[in-house]
């Protein structure tokens, strides 16, 4: 047995040279990088010329009254604000972007930002919009968010404004 294992020892791997070694592993890799490839041949890109009738046919700068914003609320800790999206028109929202102004108690602002989101709102009914918060830190609350329970949060106010607006052709 023990003749077995110092036999086993002594028995040496061939010796390849390391150029050898070299092209084989290219090869395998450039083998491999071919068999990944996965984009579609003789593709073509067509190009469509926007015209007045697709450009903005149903986008719209709002008038007032024609879409209300509430219920604004960003809670102390939160990653997340809300609000609430009336539509008052006879037309399907798509779309809505909302100016978004933030300041502190004294009046001074402290952010200003433009909310885009696709929204899927019937004409005349209100639903709610969660969209990621400014605040970073998590350490601002809104006002009427109520007052947290620990001290350490810092109040704030908004003006929330709708701008633009998509709305579905037809009814």
């Amino acid at each position: 047995m023990r003749q077995a294992v110092s036999r086993a020892r002594n028995t040496t791997c061939p010796k390849i040279p390391v150029k050898t070694v070299l092209v084989i592993a290219l090869l395998l890799t450039a083998l491999s990088a071919s068999a990944d490839k996965t984009t579609r041949k003789n593709l073509k890109v067509r190009c469509i010329e926007p015209t007045e009738a697709t450009v903005a046919a149903d986008t719209v700068t709002l008038s007032p009254g024609m879409v209300a914003l509430s219920g604004y609320d960003k809670p102390l800790r939160s990653n997340k604000e809300s609000l609430y999206v009336t539509n008052a028109t006879r037309r399907h929202l798509l779309y809505v972007e909302i100016e978004i102004t933030y300041f502190d108690e004294s009046g001074r602002q402290l952010h200003k930002r433009t909310a885009k989101q696709n929204v899927d709102i019937p004409a005349g009914e209100t639903r709610q919009l969660t969209f990621p918060s400014w605040d970073k830190q998590r350490n601002m609350y809104y006002t009427l968010s109520g007052k947290p329970r620990t001290s350490n949060g810092t109040p704030y106010t908004v003006k929330a404004v709708a701008g633009k607006a998509c709305y579905r052709e037809g009814r």
